[in-house]
């Protein structure tokens, strides 16, 4: 057998070695990545509600306690707090929002209710991504030394800027910047200590973030998918909201 020679057989193994490359990450691929690694398309489409409970902390003061939240697809929300220093109940319905301290609900408008629905959107995220929700870009090439970073465009023209994990490609941090007052106000949640619930990976812990600085962190001992609960939980008040 004659021998290769060494310029073709270096020729040779660059091609090779091309050929192997893996192909760069584009936002379609990276979008099939997080649905695989949140639970898959099939059981994803099976969970029309989750139900978080646990315990809040607001790290800007001393004030904790207990928080149930309960979220039904697609803009649905409902969330109670039970803390030291106040109590409150939230409910957010397609667009509306109300709050309830003790005196009854009111409804909210402003950056109340814009705070509402960027809750209802996050919690929601993988599901609002697998039902085509989002335009969905890459703020930057995918690689080794760069997070996996996209922008994620609603029909509106809202943007939200997400990244995730590289390696187990599930969400770890949620933004969305909002103006107030011609100030610029960078709202951030964090997702830790993913766990599997009914084979969905859904995080245990979230911090919540302003303008880069902690103001939150919530520890949930439970979540459950699909829960059984009364219909008029998520009734406009004066509907029959209790």
């Amino acid at each position: 057998m004659k021998q290769i020679k060494p310029l073709l057989f270096f020729l040779l193994m660059i091609f090779l070695l091309a050929g192997c490359e893996t192909p760069p990450e584009t936002a379609e691929s990276v979008r099939q990545k997080i649905l695989d690694a949140h639970g898959k398309e099939g059981r994803l489409q099976q969970i029309k509600g989750l139900l978080f409970h646990g315990h809040v902390q607001a790290l800007n003061e001393e004030n904790h306690g207990k928080v149930w939240i309960l979220y039904r697809h697609p803009e649905k929300l409902r969330v109670v707090a039970e803390l030291d220093k106040m109590k409150e109940d939230r409910l957010y319905l397609d667009g509306e929002g109300w709050s309830d301290d003790g005196g009854g609900f009111s409804k909210v408008s402003g950056m109340a209710l814009d705070v509402m629905k960027f809750q209802v959107e996050h919690l929601g995220l993988p599901l609002g991504i697998l039902g085509g929700k989002y335009q969905m870009r890459l703020l930057e090439t995918v690689s080794e030394d760069n997070p996996v970073r996209l922008v994620l465009t609603d029909v509106d023209g809202l943007e939200t800027k997400i990244s995730v994990d590289p390696y187990r490609w599930v969400i770890r941090t949620v933004e969305r910047e909002f103006e107030v007052n011609d100030q610029k106000l960078l709202l951030a949640v964090v997702y830790e200590e993913y766990r599997t619930v009914k084979g969905v990976q859904l995080p245990h812990r979230i911090l919540n973030f302003v303008n880069g600085k902690p103001v939150g962190r919530t520890d949930f001992t439970s979540i459950q998918t699909n829960p059984s609960i009364p219909e008029n939980i998520f009734s406009a008040p004066g509907d029959g909201a209790r």
